[in-house]
């Protein structure tokens, strides 16, 4: 097939790093590269010679316009193509490219681009579109000594018509080091100002100055920038839409709630299919506590889904993202399977989103689905990270669910050693009663592949002997830990005499989770009947760990109610109120009866919101079925759930 009959127009200052994989993404789809040099010092010019590239020698005169128009004067073919060399085409294929430039009444072309963000490409990015493919006509040229653009010249030509293209455009100049390397923030601040002092009222310009401060993080300036233009702004104009997202959330950031709300309010109005806009004022309506509100937008705003064409658009709008956060205002609303479903659409969109499985993982426990939990992960298990293995793995240590840990010990991509620590504990954890062999553990100690979670292995080998009752052998263990965690010293002393010293809470914790993995069970009560006054409460580790607490055996639950009575629980802050409901829901777990003072239940109702009411609620309930077994319910919310809701407060 021919090469479609297009120009490549670009200007380069030393662009050696990027300048090759643009051009290599562009073979076989450009006839000509036309380049526009204004003073490179490294060897751009060959590589741009190498690829067939008209050089032309211009000294820059701070007018991006100026330098993109004399490329087009040099321009032989019928189509013009622009980019920069930061940028790079996604694979365009000559036969759909040729049947967009064969389309008469097109006189240009939107197309989507882009932009990385961040610190690596093709994680988070915005997009945006750009009239970059237009026809070689010298009335279309470019305009704006910054953020230039030919739409205008096109919409000036009888019948002149843009269309919209789905041909891709990466960018990756907004990367963080790309940023820093070039200064483009100071550089670019420079010429809006100078543009500005001949034209204090261009539209573009005053839009292009509160974009570099919102990209910069420096709201207070953006939304004075921004805030004036929506009165000036013309509401068909292909910007306007991205003017009130940066304004209300700058607003947001600078805690204008108020002005926020309202801009938010009159561009939902105005582009009410525009998802990144209707995700931005739902979180401001959580923000407020107006939940059905918040939910409200979020449905609309997955019902519009990913509208990167024709809106500005970010990563995960309208997908991953929105579910998440529609996920979080319907637990907010005691919606349980509903955010569940969220939660698990999120991970369909991208299965590899640590910040959805921390939601998922405990909601799903603690819900009673861990079955589906165990499914998805299977589903799944190749396209996780290592960083959502970090997480998955400690969380089904500590939700002592074994059949969801050996799922994830198969993923290949889990780090050697922490595959290797994991099916060694498995193999000393999984043994018949009675059987206390630490070998496969202590086996590691002598691999040097996992030197690096060596005071892991030591710890596991501490709380199994402790699980074993062997004294000795935990002792050993524990001198061997202390010169990682030197507070575990004193752990064990609680444990085996009594002591009164008190832990260091961190080293509390720690002890508590690596007990409770291994179902060192009678060291688990012995060091919570030993944490009074240390500020210790369960509600404050990690969440699947309160389902590995309430899958402990019924004799354990009984004696863990027991001590958390005889500790003359108090009622001042929002996580007593947690810790009272995960109390509640292992007392029903194991038949046993809740209690609480009349005057801790006022003092619990003043502090826990409405997550105290609905488990004060439940908690009358269970008094009058015990009085009336055969006609009250006792409620529908796990108990669990409403721990996981308090202790989020």
């Amino acid at each position: 097939m021919t090469t479609p009959d297009i120009t490549l127009c670009m200007i380069v200052k030393n662009e050696a790093k990027h300048l090759e994989k643009c051009l290599s993404s562009v073979q076989g789809i450009v006839s000509e590269i036309i380049i526009v040099d204004t003073g490179s010092e490294d060897n751009s010019i060959d590589i741009a010679t190498k690829f067939g590239a008209k050089i032309i020698d211009m000294t820059w005169e701070n007018d991006f316009s100026k330098a993109r128009n004399l490329s087009l004067k040099h321009a032989t073919s019928s189509w013009i193509l622009v980019l920069d060399a930061d940028e790079a085409v996604d694979h365009w294929r000559r036969e759909q490219l040729q049947h967009l430039l064969d389309a008469s009444h097109i006189h240009g072309y939107w197309l989507p681009i882009i932009h990385y963000i961040g610190d690596a490409p093709k994680a988070d990015f915005v997009t945006d579109h750009v009239c970059r493919l237009f026809r070689n006509d010298e009335r279309i040229i470019f305009r704006g000594i910054i953020h230039e653009e030919t739409a205008s010249s096109i919409w000036e030509l009888p019948a002149g018509e843009i269309a919209y293209a789905e041909l891709r455009i990466y960018h990756y100049g907004y990367l963080e080091d790309e940023l820093q390397h070039k200064n483009k923030y100071q550089r670019n601040l420079a010429l809006i100002n100078s543009g500005l002092q001949l034209q204090p009222n261009h539209l573009i310009l005053r839009y292009a100055l509160g974009v570099e401060h919102y990209q910069q993080e420096q709201y207070h300036a953006a939304a004075d920038v921004l805030l004036p233009l929506l009165a000036d702004v013309p509401t068909q104009s292909g910007y306007a839409s991205d003017i009130y997202l940066k304004t209300a959330y700058a607003l947001q950031r600078c805690n204008r709630q108020q002005e926020s709300e309202e801009v938010f309010h009159a561009g939902s109005l105005l582009f009410p299919d525009f998802t990144d806009l209707l995700e931005g004022y739902a979180a401001l309506l959580l923000e407020q506590g107006q939940l059905r509100q918040a939910r409200h937008f979020l449905q609309q705003a997955l019902k519009s889904g990913d509208t990167a064409h024709p809106y500005p658009s970010s990563s995960g709008s309208g997908t991953y993202r929105t579910e998440l956060l529609a996920g979080r205002v319907c637990e907010k609303l005691f919606l349980y399977p509903n955010a569940r479903k969220h939660y698990e659409a999120a991970i369909q969109f991208k299965p590899d989103y640590t910040d959805t499985w921390k939601q998922l993982v405990p909601l799903s426990l603690l819900s009673g689905e861990r079955l589906s939990l165990i499914a998805l992960t299977r589903c799944h298990i190749h396209a996780l990270s290592p960083i959502t293995l970090g997480y998955l793995v400690p969380a089904a240590l500590n939700a002592r669910d074994f059949e969801w840990l050996v799922t994830l010990s198969f993923a290949s991509q889990l780090p050697l050693a922490v595959q290797t620590i994991v099916q060694a504990f498995l193999a000393c954890t999984q043994q018949q009663e009675g059987a206390h062999t630490l070998a496969p553990l202590e086996q590691l100690l002598h691999n040097p592949s996992v030197l690096s979670e060596r005071s892991s292995i030591l710890g596991y080998l501490w709380a199994l002997s402790c699980r074993a009752g062997d004294t000795e052998s935990a002792m050993k263990w524990l001198i061997s830990i202390s010169p990682y965690r030197p507070g575990m010293l004193t752990i064990h002393h609680i444990i085996t005499s009594r002591s009164d010293i008190k832990p260091v809470l961190p080293d509390l914790s720690y002890a508590m989770q690596l007990l409770l993995q291994v179902g060192a069970w009678d060291s688990v009560l012995s060091l919570y009947r030993q944490s009074e006054g240390s500020l210790f409460q369960w509600c404050k580790l990690p969440q699947p760990l309160y389902y590995g607490l309430l899958e402990a055996p019924t004799p354990v639950k009984k004696q863990w109610c027991s001590i958390y009575l005889s500790q003359t629980p108090h009622y001042n802050a929002s996580s007593d109120c947690a810790e009272w409901l995960l109390y509640v829901a292992i007392a029903c777990s194991c038949g046993e009866t809740p209690k609480i003072a009349q005057s801790d239940e006022m003092a619990l109702g003043r502090i826990g919101g409405t997550t105290a009411a609905v488990g004060l609620s439940y908690y009358k309930l269970i008094l009058a079925a015990k009085a009336y077994p055969h006609g009250i319910s006792t409620g529908q919310i796990p108990w669990g759930l409403l721990v996981r809701s308090a202790s989020q407060t």
